[in-house]
């Protein structure tokens, strides 16, 4: 489990009763000698490289009584001396400098376009090692988080091109519609994610970046953000179908591909849909004209009947699937926060 300790980022749990033996090193080449060990044991184990900083931490810290810290200071280790903090500096130095760009992982498992100040954002959803509370906080945007026991983050240091003035007039409509995007957005790519083996389904995931990106880049392009969300819905909808094992017709109707799937056990989509999302091939063109508005649509539709589909394809392979706990406003849950107010929390195009 990942924890925060004093700022900083830390593997395995601090337990009242020690069990294992402390870590003792005391030279360079007791510690070069370790890390060289357990690296080995990941390359047998067929570890991949992006995965290793992580695994390495966890398996020092099953072994020996000791807490690693994820994200030590940005420096140079402190010569002769082996804590917790200055042996995590060497871990990190240490795979930088033995595999460099190698160890390249983004940052983010997707992103969400969320509407702000009359244009759009993208929202990043990071990828989580263990539990981690996300929180909409302005007034403290861009700062350190010191909590101890429970990572916490802050969605809007997640929003790309965020200032801190932006940040600090953010008001509590925006906080609330910014917390949906974030829980919508890190239901869908978690499962998504783990199920990122299936045929077309990584194919989707890259269509989602591109219904994204067409809609906060400097050259927008609304036509071609929701072709870009018909696309990933496609995809998806295929891949159940062909998990199902049934063919499916090679056509970009999502109508067709949803009644097929239907008949396979999806569930049926909330009314309306299927046709936000569906478009001709026009719109690449600019021959059928798109607004920000219907491409946004789209893309939090998409999102919605993506995860559907995710979660139904992994149910069917067994597969253990992450569940997003329901996000709270002032305490209260947010379906429910929003019911008084007149919201459908049901429908992300309420919320746009």
């Amino acid at each position: 489990m990942l924890q925060l300790i004093d700022g900083l980022v830390t593997v395995g749990p601090r337990k009242s009763k020690n069990t294992k033996p402390p870590l003792l090193i005391k030279t360079e080449a007791e510690f070069l000698g370790l890390i060289e060990k357990i690296d080995a044991e990941l390359i047998e184990e067929r570890v991949k490289i992006t995965a290793r900083p992580i695994m390495v931490g966890c398996k020092i810290t099953e072994r020996y009584d000791i807490q690693l810290f994820v994200s030590p200071p940005q420096r140079n280790p402190k010569p002769d001396v082996f804590d917790e903090v200055e042996l995590s500096i060497r871990l990190n130095q240490w795979f930088e400098n033995r595999y460099g760009k190698r160890l390249g992982v983004p940052f983010a498992i997707g992103r969400v376009a969320t509407p702000l100040r009359g244009d759009y954002y993208a929202l990043n959803c990071p990828t989580v090692y263990g539990q981690v509370e996300l929180v909409c906080e302005p007034k403290t945007f861009g700062q350190s988080r010191p909590h101890v026991g429970k990572v916490t983050c802050n969605i809007l240091d997640l929003i790309e091109n965020m200032t801190v003035h932006m940040a600090h007039s953010i008001t509590g409509e925006e906080v609330v519609k910014l917390g949906a995007a974030s829980a919508a957005g890190m239901g869908n790519f978690a499962v998504l994610n783990e199920v990122s083996d299936v045929p077309l389904v990584r194919e989707a995931l890259g269509d989602y970046d591109a219904a994204v990106m067409h809609l906060v880049e400097s050259r927008k392009n609304a036509g071609l953000s929701k072709w870009a969300s018909l696309q990933a819905t496609e995809k998806l909808l295929k891949a159940f179908i062909q998990t199902k094992g049934q063919t499916y017709s090679e056509t970009h109707s999502i109508k067709k591909l949803v009644k097929q799937a239907i008949n396979l056990g999806l569930p049926t989509p909330l009314q309306g849909y299927v046709e936000s999302v569906e478009c001709g091939a026009g719109v690449r063109y600019g021959e059928i004209p798109v607004t920000k508005r219907e491409a946004a649509i789209a893309h939090m539709v998409s999102l919605e009947m993506g995860e559907v589909a995710a979660r139904c394809i992994g149910k069917h392979l067994g597969r253990k699937l992450t569940v997003v706990s329901e996000p709270t406003i002032d305490g209260e849950p947010m379906k429910q926060f929003l019911a008084r107010h007149g919201v459908d929390a049901e429908k992300p195009t309420d919320l746009l």
